[in-house]
């Protein structure tokens, strides 16, 4: 009777430890990785950046001669506009084909009566001369040579200036005469008008048709 007894606990407690494991195993869960699903934003495009004109970083200069010992006297420009520029890898594309318009009014020599007498006898002599426009034709990157279209005293004229670049500056010089525009004129009201001023040395008053052309700008990061 007792081996009856114990047969039948030890057979509860079998059947009691078998439940329980698998109780145990039915609770372990494995976490499947594709059950969450993240959200991952789309990439942003990128900036193309590249090189444009900049405004304020530019100056437009020249140099006037007076004297037998041809003495040059400079002078800028405190207004100018500068349109149909492009955004571009280098300064020779960001103007090609640029336009250029210079006011007269905004001529500056650093001397009040002198930029009165240049405006009223040398640029008044002129044909629908409130401004000087210019275009850009060509730039020759093997000669570094810039072909400018210059308009003044109502005649275009193309003309050829020496240019430079030095990393993100750009820089314009070179000479043009103004008896090529018909100027003659001009010049002779402005040497009368300063005929003591124009005196050198050897007490001969003499204003040249020659005149320096600066420029110089420097290009700016600008992006899309």
């Amino acid at each position: 009777m007792k081996k009856l007894i114990l047969s039948a606990t030890a057979l509860v407690l079998l059947i009691a430890c078998g439940g329980e494991s698998k109780t145990e195993t039915a609770k372990t869960v494995t976490p499947q990785e594709d059950s969450v699903t993240t959200q991952q934003s789309a990439p942003a495009t990128p900036k193309i950046c590249k090189k444009g004109y900049d405004a304020d970083a530019t100056t437009i200069y020249f140099g006037g001669f007076k004297t037998t010992e041809k003495k040059e006297v400079l002078g800028y420009f405190t207004k100018f506009q500068v349109d149909s520029t492009k955004i571009a890898d280098t300064p020779e594309e960001i103007f090609q084909n640029a336009t250029i318009n210079i006011p007269i009014i905004g001529l500056d020599t650093k001397d009040v009566g002198r930029n009165g007498r240049i405006r009223k006898h040398y640029f008044g002599n002129m044909e629908n001369t409130k401004s000087i426009k210019g275009k850009i034709v060509e730039f020759n990157t093997d000669s570094n040579k810039v072909n400018l279209e210059l308009t003044m005293n109502a005649i275009s004229k193309v003309v050829t200036l020496d240019y430079k670049v030095s990393g993100d500056s750009l820089s314009f010089s070179g000479e043009i005469n103004a008896l090529d525009f018909d100027a003659s004129e001009s010049i002779k009201a402005l040497n009368k008008a300063c005929e003591a001023l124009h005196k050198g040395a050897d007490g001969v008053s003499k204003t040249w048709a020659e005149v320096n052309l600066y420029l110089t700008t420097v290009v700016t990061e600008a992006c899309e």
